[in-house]
């Protein structure tokens, strides 16, 4: 029996759909209706694909310390807007803007990223240009 060639195909392509719709299915992970402002320091930026996460230690009221991760785009697209693995150091204080966890988990994804001195990099709202 000779299977057709547009059957396997659609096979295929449907086998592949769900994966992709998994992968970028953002409204079940994040909270996209909500943004939440921290102020922390950088603990590690993961430079990898499918996206760089930015890992950001918070104080909170009561002094204690949560380490957040923000999931942003991925290594390629980064790089073409002039960012680097350099960008962003261990120690550096900035301000983040994100779509927190639906979970309530310490994660988000990145709205934008504000260095200490205010300029503001890393923005999926204004289209930020990267630090010189």
């Amino acid at each position: 029996m000779k299977i057709p060639a547009g059957l396997i195909l659609v096979v295929l392509v449907s086998m592949g759909a769900g994966t992709l719709a998994a992968h970028h299915g953002r409204g079940a992970t994040y909270d996209m209706k909500k943004q939440v402002t921290l102020k922390g320091v950088v603990s590690e930026v993961a430079w990898r694909n499918p996206h760089v996460v930015i890992y950001m230690d918070v104080k909170e009221p009561d002094g204690s310390v949560v380490n957040w991760a923000f999931e942003n785009s991925g290594v390629g697209t980064l790089a073409r807007q002039g960012y680097n693995r350099n960008t962003l150091r261990v120690g550096q204080e900035i301000t983040a803007v994100v779509n927190p966890s639906a979970q309530g988990a310490p994660r988000g994804i990145v709205v934008k990223v504000m260095l200490a001195d205010g300029r503001e990099i890393m923005s999926r709202e204004t289209g930020a240009n990267p630090v010189d």
